[in-house]
C-alpha cells in the first residue's frame, strides 16, 4: 500500500530534475531520483483487496454521508494512499448489509436456514463487517501513523545533528529520510516530492504543513520539528540550544505517553487474569457438571469451542486492543543482513571451519512423537477409554453412552503425554529456530547501549589532536571490556592489515565493521562521522561528542520506559510460568473428581431405593454417566494452556520490545516447556491425591 496516494500519469512528469547533495557533510545522497522511481513504482502496483472491493461498491452505488465524515474519510485515504474514492466506504458498508441478508433469506427459502432469527443475526453480522470496512481507511491511517511513531525520535536526532553541521531544513529533510525505515520514512520522501514537484514553494512552507499534519497524532514530535525549524533563522550560539530544546521536548514527551500507558495498563492487566485465569476456574467447576446433568445435549465439541477457540481469540482480540494503544517508541532492531544470521527456521551447527544449516522442525516432530508415541498406541488400542462411547441398535437408535475405562488415572497419565509432546515439540522448534536470532538482537541492542560511551571516548581521543589511528586504539582500550570494543578492533584491522581508510574500515562491503553491527542506530552515526571527518578531524569529534550526549538522553529515556512497565510485565510472566499450569492442571483433577463423583452417586442412590422411596431416578437428576471423559477434558485444557501461554509471550514482548517475533517466540518456547512441566505435575500430583480421597470415601458407601 502506497503512501504517495493516486495521482494520476498524466500528473507524473516525464523528466524530473534531480537533486543531489545529502544534509551538505560531504556524501552525495540522490534523493529526489530515489524518490521518482518510488513514485513510478506505486502508481503501478496492483490493487489491494481493499481497494478491489471498495472501487467495485463504489461502482454499484455512490452513497455519502454528511461532511464531516466525508472529510475525515478523505484525510485518511490521502494520508494512507488508498486509491479509492471517500465515498466508496459508505458503499461497502450498505452493500456488505444487503448481501449478509439476501444471503441468508436465500438460505432459508432452501430450508438451510430453519428459523427467521437467522435472517435477523445474518443482517446483523452484515452490518457489522460493512462497519468494519467501513472503518478500515481510518483504521489503516491509525495503525501507520503508530508505526511511524517508531521512527520520530531517531527522525529528530537525525535532523538535529544535520542541522548542527549544516542549518538547512531541506538537507536535514533528505538526510533524515535516507537514514530511517518505515512509514516515517515514506511520508518524509512523500514530502521531499512534493517540494521537487512544485506543491511548496519552500521546505519550510512544506514543513508547516508537515507539523500541522502530526500535531493531533504526536505533538511532541511537530514541536520538536517547530523547534528545529526556528533554530536556522536564530545566531548559532541560540540555534544550538533550539536544537538541544527539540530533541528533549520528544524524549520527555515519550517519557509522558509512555507513564500515562503504564499506568492504564493495569486495567487491561486485571482482564486478561479474569478472561485468561479466573474464568477458565468457573468454568471448569461447571463443565463436569453439564459434562454429568445435560449428557445428552453438551458435547466434546462445545468444550473444544469454547476454551481452544472462543476463549483464546477473546484475548487475542482484547490484547491487540490495548496493545494498539502503545506509544511505539524505539525502532526494533534489524539484524536480517547480519551474516552470523541463521535461515528461517534453522540453526546454524559448526562443522570444521563451515556452519551448516539444520531445518528445527524435523527435530521438534520427532522429539514429540517420540514422546506421544505411548499415548499414541494406547489410545489407538482402547478408543473407548478417551471417547464416550454409545450403542447403536439395529434400527439406529443410539444407546445410552457408557464409561468403559477400567483405570481413568492411568488414561490420564497417557492423555497427559499427548500434551507433553505436543508442548515439547513447540518449545524445541520456538526455541531452537529463534535463540540464535535473539542473541544476536541482544548483542546488538547491547552495543547500542554502549555506543554512546565509545563515541564520547573517541571524540575526547580525536580532540587532543591525536591521530585518527591512535585515537581508536586509546579510545578500544578504554571500551575494552564492553561489546562494542569488537568493532574498533574491526576497524583496526582493516587499517593495519589491508590499509583501508576509516570510512572503508566501515563500510567495505566484505569486511567492513558495520556488515556485522546491523544496527541502523549505529551505521547511520556513523555514516554521518565519516561524512563530517571529511571536513576536517575537529569537525568529526565535535560531531562523535554531539551525537553522544544525545544518545545518552536516548538510552536513559528507554531505561526509563522499561522501568515503568517492568510491573505490568513481571505479572503477565509470573501467570504464564506459574499460575496458568497451575490452574489449568487443578482444572483437571478437580473435573476428574466431580465426575466420578456425580456418576457414582447417581448409581448409589437408585441402588439405596431412592426411586422407590420418593418416586424419583436419581439417575435423571444426576445421572450415571457424562458426555465427556477426564480424559477428553483434560487435553482440551492442556491445549488452551499451550494456547494461552503463547498469547501471554506476545503480550510480554510486544510490551518490551515492541514488534519482535524472533524474541516473542523464543521466549513462548521457555514458558511453554516450563509450564507443561509444572502442568503436568500438578495435574498427576492432585488426581492422585483428590483420586484416593474419593475411592476412599467411595467405599465407605457401598
Amino acid at each position: 500500500m502506497s503512501l504517495f496516494g493516486g495521482k494520476k500519469k498524466d500528473d507524473v512528469p516525464q523528466a524530473p530534475r534531480n537533486i543531489a547533495g545529502g544534509p551538505g557533510m560531504g556524501r552525495r545522497i540522490d534523493i529526489t531520483s530515489r524518490e521518482y522511481r518510488l513514485f513510478r513504482k506505486t502508481e503501478k502496483q496492483s490493487f489491494s483487496w481493499y481497494e478491489i472491493i471498495a472501487r467495485f461498491a463504489g461502482s454499484i452505488m455512490d452513497i455519502s454521508f454528511d461532511k464531516k465524515t466525508t472529510d475525515d474519510m478523505k484525510a485518511a485515504i490521502d494520508f494512507t494512499g488508498l486509491r479509492i474514492k471517500p465515498n466508496s466506504p459508505v458503499s461497502l458498508l450498505i452493500l456488505s448489509t444487503i448481501i449478509f441478508s439476501f444471503g441468508a433469506g436465500f438460505l432459508f427459502a432452501i430450508r438451510m436456514i430453519t428459523s427467521p432469527f437467522g435472517i435477523v443475526i445474518a443482517a446483523v453480522l452484515g452490518l457489522a463487517f460493512g462497519f468494519y470496512l467501513f472503518r478500515y481507511p481510518i483504521s489503516l491511517m491509525k495503525s501507520m501513523r503508530i508505526k511511524a511513531s517508531s521512527q520520530v525520535v531517531l527522525a529528530i536526532l537525525y535532523m538535529v545533528v544535520s542541522m548542527r553541521i549544516t542549518p538547512n531544513i531541506e538537507k536535514a529533510l533528505k538526510f533524515t529520510s535516507s537514514n530511517i525505515s518505515g512509514v516515517l520514512a515514506w511520508d518524509m520522501r512523500k514530502l521531499l516530492w512534493d517540494i521537487e514537484m512544485g506543491k511548496y514553494y519552500s521546505a519550510n512552507e512544506a514543513l508547516v504543513d508537515y507539523i500541522a499534519k502530526w500535531k493531533p497524532e504526536n505533538e511532541e514530535f511537530s514541536e520538536s520539528l517547530r523547534l528545529i525549524m526556528e533554530s536556522q533563522r536564530q545566531i548559532p550560539e541560540k540555534g544550538e540550544k533550539t536544537l538541544d530544546e527539540a530533541l528533549r521536548v520528544v524524549l520527555e514527551g515519550t517519557k509522558v505517553r509512555m507513564k500515562h500507558y503504564a499506568q492504564d495498563l493495569q486495567m487491561p492487566v486485571t482482564v486478561i487474569h479474569m478472561m485468561g485465569i479466573v474464568l477458565p476456574i468457573l468454568g471448569s467447576v461447571m463443565a463436569p457438571m453439564a459434562a454429568v446433568f445435560m449428557s445428552d445435549v453438551v458435547t466434546p465439541w462445545h468444550f473444544l469451542i469454547g476454551y481452544d477457540v472462543a476463549l483464546p481469540l477473546i484475548l487475542i482480540w482484547f490484547i491487540n486492543n490495548t496493545l494498539s494503544k502503545r506509544p511505539v517508541t524505539f525502532s526494533k532492531v534489524d539484524v536480517s543482513k547480519h551474516p552470523s544470521l541463521p535461515p528461517k527456521g534453522s540453526l546454524l551447527v559448526k562443522t570444521g571451519k563451515s556452519k551448516v544449516a539444520i531445518p528445527v522442525l524435523p527435530i521438534a516432530l520427532l522429539v514429540g512423537l517420540l514422546i506421544m508415541l505411548p499415548s499414541i498406541m494406547y489410545f489407538a488400542e482402547h478408543p473407548d477409554y478417551l471417547f464416550v462411547m454409545q450403542e447403536v441398535s439395529e434400527d439406529g437408535v443410539l444407546g445410552e453412552p457408557e464409561l468403559s475405562d477400567p483405570d481413568p488415572q492411568l488414561s490420564l497419565i497417557m492423555s497427559l503425554l499427548l500434551i507433553i509432546g505436543a508442548g515439547t515439540g513447540f518449545s524445541i522448534f520456538f526455541i531452537l529456530s529463534n535463540v540464535q536470532t535473539t542473541r544476536i538482537e541482544d548483542s546488538v541492542y547491547k552495543m547500542e547501549s554502549e555506543f554512546e560511551l565509545a563515541l564520547f571516548q573517541l571524540g575526547n581521543r580525536i580532540s587532543g589532536g591525536t591521530p585518527l589511528e591512535i585515537a581508536i586504539e586509546r579510545a578500544n582500550d578504554d571500551v575494552k571490556d564492553l561489546e562494542i570494543s569488537r568493532m574498533f578492533n574491526i576497524i583496526m584491522r582493516n587499517m593495519r592489515n589491508f590499509g583501508m581508510t576509516f570510512e572503508q574500515a566501515l563500510m567495505n562491503p566484505q569486511s567492513g565493521a558495520l556488515r556485522f553491527y546491523p544496527s541502523k542506530l549505529i551505521q547511520n552515526v556513523m555514516r554521518t562521522i565519516t561524512d563530517t571527518a571529511r571536513k576536517g578531524v575537529q569537525f568529526a569529534s565535535e560531531s562523535m561528542l554531539t551525537v553522544s550526549k544525545y544518545l545518552k538522553n536516548v538510552r536513559e529515556t528507554q531505561e526509563y520506559m522499561r522501568t515503568l512497565l517492568s510491573e505490568t510485565t513481571s505479572s503477565m510472566q509470573f501467570q504464564a510460568y506459574a499460575m496458568a499450569p497451575l490452574v489449568s492442571g487443578l482444572i483437571v483433577a478437580m473435573s476428574q473428581v466431580i465426575i466420578q463423583v456425580l456418576v457414582f452417586l447417581g448409581g448409589r442412590l437408585n441402588e439405596m431405593g431412592f426411586d422407590e422411596t420418593f418416586g424419583i431416578d436419581a439417575s435423571q437428576i444426576l445421572g450415571t454417566t457424562t458426555s465427556i471423559t477426564s480424559t477428553m477434558f483434560q487435553l482440551i485444557v492442556g491445549v488452551y494452556l499451550i494456547e494461552v501461554i503463547i498469547i501471554l509471550a506476545m503480550f510480554v514482548t510486544k510490551i518490551n520490545r515492541g514488534d519482535d517475533s524472533a524474541m516473542q517466540w523464543a521466549l513462548a518456547g521457555k514458558m511453554i516447556i516450563v509450564a507443561i512441566i509444572i502442568y503436568a505435575l500438578v495435574t498427576v500430583g492432585s488426581t492422585m491425591m483428590f483420586g484416593s480421597m474419593i475411592e476412599g470415601a467411595m467405599r465407605t458407601l457401598t
